[in-house]
């Protein structure tokens, strides 16, 4: 039953239709979909101009999608959920190889139904890429440092190799980072500081090193000063330094994150106690601590940041579900209730903030939920199934829940569908379209082929509503608001008519007839 509902939580949402959503899965699909109609597979363009932020695995993986099935959100989306599902599978194996067949079961379940990671499986971003390498590469090294012979030692360097060499292909150096300080802690920590250990990771480095060098030196050949912008600068600075685009947040960002990003599975692995964890267990501790706090003192922090460290949140709560005593509660009922009522909360917001209204068989997904807590937590078998079991249960009907009736209200309100739809509607586009403190990315995606060809950031501008007002010819110049920015654009400006648009649909004037208040 729960394998059933959480592959309906998972696909699912693939052939459901909802737009993508701004900013970041429209920016990604319209970075891929460019990338296939150029047929520049090097470097990633946004509009004509090279996207220096993000290595390129992530939009291979994308372009190639769309090159197979066609400009779809399925083929968008079918890349972030295969590798939300490696993730799945990934932290299965790796809990499967420290400590047993029933143990990696749980922790490939725990994972799949973890709030955050799921969450952002519907809408992928190139964090969900170093979900399973990071995990992949632990278990490589672990079976490194623990083979029997000088052959197994060789292939699972170089498969521990191979993986970095993806990791570096997929976010940089960030995932070289988080495995390498979590192997430094627990070998600290354990006093294991072996040569072979040693000499397997330094051996492992070379290896992903040569795999990733090519691609980042063609990036450099085609876009010189690369290498210092995004080593230096989004490395370096965002560990170091205050002056990215996510900096400026509190030393706790990440326990809010840890908490409701792993729900319901943290407090399930705070049950076992501490000192009872052996030399594998403290890997994986130390693999999450490290991580934790590397990311909590580095100057930029973003919630997807962690999301690599929460395998090792779900290797830690299957552990402590299998090695639990009989008749011992690992997750608190108060927590399956809380899981429970989530995505009718979240429809609540959006009906009572923007006045949307469900499909009717959305708001049927939403109760399921709860009629399946009150079953697991009050019914004849809620002894058997309290705890862990109906935690899962639970979550994984919330999980779907989340897909077919939040989902689609959020998407709702956060694409740039309906503008794409206007132009595609009038048939060119102006000299130049301002599109009001919303991204371009879906827009431009949805765009047919011959109006997106050949346009330039010049022609397609996200601007603020504050600068909106700055001198400009105002020749063949359109200005886009998003409904959800109107009022606060009217508080500025003086906008004509457009007092009545719609949720998700944007109000289009010239800019001529947009005139500041304060003159």
């Amino acid at each position: 039953m729960v394998l059933a509902i959480l592959l309906a939580a998972y696909l699912l949402p693939l052939v459901v239709p909802v737009p993508l959503m701004e900013d970041d899965e429209g920016l990604h699909a319209a970075i891929a979909i460019e990338m296939v109609e150029r047929g520049d597979w090097t470097v990633p363009r946004l509009l004509g101009e090279p996207f220096l932020d993000k290595p390129i695995l992530y939009f291979w993986m994308q372009a190639a999608s769309l090159a197979a099935f066609g400009a779809s959100e399925f083929a968008v989306r079918l890349p972030g959920t295969l590798m939300a599902l490696a993730g799945v599978a990934a932290t299965g194996w790796l809990a499967r190889v420290l400590f047993g067949a029933l143990v990696g079961r749980w922790a490939a379940l725990c994972y799949a139904t973890m709030l955050l990671p799921y969450a952002v499986s519907l809408a992928p971003l190139h964090d969900l890429v170093m979900v399973p390498l990071v995990a992949l590469a632990l278990g490589a090294f672990w079976r490194a440092h623990t083979a029997a012979s000088p052959a197994q030692v060789a292939a699972w360097t170089v498969a521990a190799g191979l993986v970095l060499g993806l990791s570096m292909l997929g976010k940089g150096l960030t995932g070289v980072g988080l495995i390498g300080v979590g192997m430094v802690t627990w070998m600290a920590w354990t006093r294991t500081w072996s040569l072979r250990l040693i000499v397997v990771a330094a051996l492992a480095l070379v290896i992903g090193a040569l795999l990733a060098w090519p691609w980042y030196a063609a990036m450099e050949d085609a876009s010189p000063g690369y290498l210092r912008y995004f080593i230096l600068e989004r490395h370096v600075e965002g560990v170091a330094g205050a002056t990215q685009r996510h900096a400026g947040r509190p030393v706790w960002y990440y326990v809010p994150v840890l908490i409701g990003g792993t729900w319901p599975w943290l407090f399930a692995a705070l049950r076992r106690p501490f000192r009872e964890a052996d030399v594998a267990e403290k890997l994986v501790w130390a693999w999450l601590l490290a991580d934790f706090v590397l990311l909590t003192i580095a100057g930029s922090k973003l919630a997807t940041y962690l999301l690599p460290a929460f395998p090792a949140v779900a290797v830690l709560a299957a552990r402590a579900i299998v090695t639990a005593p009989a008749g011992t509660s690992t997750v608190p009922s108060w927590v399956t209730w809380t899981t429970a009522v989530l995505p009718l909360g979240g429809v609540a917001t959006f009906i009572v903030l923007d006045g949307l209204l469900p499909a009717w068989w959305g708001l049927t997904a939403a109760l399921v939920p709860l009629a399946l807590a009150a079953w697991c937590l009050l019914g004849p078998r809620r002894e058997l199934l309290r705890g862990a079991p109906a935690a899962l249960m639970v979550t994984a009907a919330a999980l779907t829940a989340i897909a077919l009736a939040v989902r689609p209200m959020a998407a709702t309100e956060l694409t740039a569908r309906q503008l794409s739809v206007e132009m595609n509607r009038r048939g060119v586009m102006p000299r130049t379209l301002l599109i009001v403190d919303e991204g371009v990315g879906s827009f431009l995606f949805y765009l047919r082929p011959e109006l997106r060809r050949g346009l330039t950031a010049d022609r397609v501008q996200r601007i603020s509503r504050f600068s909106l007002g700055d001198d400009r010819d105002p020749a063949d110049v359109l200005v886009a608001v998003a409904a959800d920015r109107l009022d606060g654009v009217k508080q500025l400006y003086d906008v004509p008519a457009g007092d009545s648009v719609e949720v998700g649909a944007f109000h289009v004037v010239p800019f001529a007839d947009v005139h500041p208040k304060n003159r």
